[in-house]
């Protein structure tokens, strides 16, 4: 199961903390081992339970492809779903897109992007 485009939510200041020298090591790569990322089905629902408590995200948009060897699909043990997981730092160039994101007026997130 692969995807040509993969998603990582995170924060304008956490991109910018994080982001060294064309690759980008958010805290997760060092206390878990890997950067979390979503497919397309998956970043709304993941916006919305993992950054809550925002008003505004960074969904970064990157090409799979440059990835495949390091990236693992692993089942997430609270909704037993597979989600793609990156265990080396994201280079950037990877990075084909970053869009902000702001909630709605209900505090959710809006993404509406489909895998095929």
């Amino acid at each position: 199961m692969q995807h040509d485009l993969l998603f990582h939510i995170t924060t304008k200041e956490d991109w910018k903390k994080y982001n060294n020298s064309g690759n980008y090591e958010p805290e997760s790569l060092e206390e878990e081992g890997f950067i979390h990322c979503s497919t397309g089905d998956q970043v709304q629902e993941t916006a919305n339970r993992l950054f809550s408590d925002q008003d505004e995200i960074l969904l970064l948009i990157v090409d799979g492809n440059m990835f495949r060897e390091d990236i693992k699909y692993e089942r997430d043990e609270d909704s037993g779903e597979k989600f793609p997981h990156l265990y080396c730092p994201l280079n950037t160039n990877a990075v084909i897109d970053k869009i902000n994101i702001k909630a709605e007026d209900d505090g959710t997130f809006d993404i509406s992007v489909t895998s095929s």
